[in-house]
């Protein structure tokens, strides 16, 4: 299973990017999974409804499914202490190949086992890449800006399958 980290600032096209190269790899038939970093305090619950209610009860999973989609809620002190094995386990049952990752530059950024990429919309976006470990696969650019060398491929504003093939051979996915 290989992990692929859309890293950089608001607003600097990791949504558009981390959907793009999703669309790519499905369409090349891989199996995809998507982890969004949220900053505030989101909850996919709502206060006061039963599944709410069944957190607060202390159950350690609760778990809400519909005719549409099915929604596993780990409450915070689980989740916190083990929140990577049980993505793990999760992804390897459903045969995932490639984990995109949206965001978590400070808890991914220095792991030699993420792939990432930097997206940066103004020049003084590209310093977040001092704050982050190899491998970074690319740069992508939202906008025409000019940005200093830095070694690293820089893609955009507008993708090319170019793009999504170094993509696909950075993260050993050659067919």
């Amino acid at each position: 299973m290989k992990h692929l980290a859309i890293m950089g600032f608001k607003k600097t096209g990791k949504t558009f990017l981390a959907t793009k190269i999703i669309e790519d790899l499905v369409g090349d038939g891989y199996r995809v999974a998507a982890v969004k970093h949220v900053h505030h305090e989101f909850t996919i619950d709502t206060e006061g409804k039963d599944t709410w209610r069944m957190a607060r009860s202390g159950a350690s999973i609760v778990t809400s499914i519909s005719p549409n989609e099915m929604a596993i809620i780990f409450p915070k002190q689980t989740h916190e202490t083990n929140r990577d094995e049980l993505l793990g386990k999760i992804f390897q049952e459903e045969g995932i190949d490639v984990v995109v990752y949206e965001g978590f530059a400070k808890l991914y950024g220095g792991s030699p086992h993420v792939y990432k990429i930097l997206t940066v919309r103004k020049s003084e976006d590209i310093g977040l890449i001092e704050e982050i470990s190899p491998p970074v696969v690319a740069v992508f650019r939202l906008e025409n800006t000019s940005l200093p060398e830095i070694g690293v491929p820089v893609y955009g504003p507008e993708l090319s399958q170019d793009f999504f093939n170094h993509v696909r051979r950075s993260l050993g996915l050659v067919k």
